[in-house]
């Protein structure tokens, strides 16, 4: 049942670097059609930014030390993703890009690096 866990934990970091890659590839691309201003974009990225807090809150209570700092790694890099949306509101549309290439960036490597976490500590 362990190892059944632990491959799931690996599963959803491999989902993460897969969000990541789309981001990356959308900024280079640029074929991007939203309106960052909009409220359900500045929902979203405050649903991400609390989801980050509420994980960060909830590693603590994990006691395999692998674990507890892939789940840190995890919601730091959700919540640096939830502010980099929520920057989009407010930068020139220019920077859109950069910014989305910046969060697609974020995800790839923590999905690298908490896999890797992950397949050490098991």
């Amino acid at each position: 049942m362990r190892n059944l866990l632990q491959l799931f934990r690996v599963v959803n970091e491999m989902v993460f670097m897969l969000v990541g890659a789309l981001l990356l590839w959308l900024a280079l691309t640029g074929r991007y059609f939203f309106d960052p201003r909009q409220p359900s974009w500045l929902i979203l990225a405050g649903v991400l930014v609390v989801w980050g807090v509420y994980t960060w809150s909830q590693a603590r209570r994990v006691k395999a030390s692998g674990v507890r700092l892939a789940m840190k790694i995890g919601a730091s890099s959700v919540v640096l993703v939830g502010l980099i949306m929520a920057s989009l509101g407010w930068a020139p549309f220019a920077w859109a890009g950069v910014l989305l290439g910046a969060a697609g960036s974020v995800f790839v490597l923590r999905g690298l690096v908490a896999a890797a976490i992950l397949a050490w500590s098991s």
